[in-house]
């Protein structure tokens, strides 16, 4: 037998594979598959604007470079480093915190950021 005849074969093979099984698949009785009412609810845990979990972790990253930026020693009270770190970590809390209530994310981020901005110029005059 020569390559193109075995491949006309296979070819045909599955085609009656591929017939049989949507054959097969419209005998199933689907009616009686019932879902969870939450399953995907636990798919989209990371789209889910509702999620109070990115809040959380946000402000904690938030509230921990701000601590930071008070305490003596710990090499945050100065520099860019500090500055970009209070802005960003304020901005991710704020933008997670707006689309936590339905609004903006870009306007929660922009709002954390000068908070955190003021903030690490207030932690620079005390």
């Amino acid at each position: 037998m020569s390559h193109s005849a075995s491949s006309a074969l296979s070819h045909n093979a599955r085609k009656d594979r591929k017939k049989k099984a949507t054959n097969n698949s419209d005998s199933v009785d689907t009616s009686a598959i019932v879902e969870p009412a939450d399953a995907n609810k636990s798919n989209n845990a990371f789209a889910d604007k509702k999620n109070i979990m990115w809040v959380l972790l946000s402000g904690a990253m938030a509230l921990t470079f701000i601590v930071m930026l008070f305490l003596p020693n710990t090499g945050m009270g100065d520099g860019m480093m500090a500055t970009y770190s209070s802005m960003l970590w304020c901005g991710f809390f704020g933008a997670a915190l707006w689309r936590y209530y339905s609004a903006n994310g870009w306007t929660g981020f922009a709002i954390g950021s000068v908070v955190g901005f003021i903030l690490q110029v207030i932690s620079q005059i005390i």
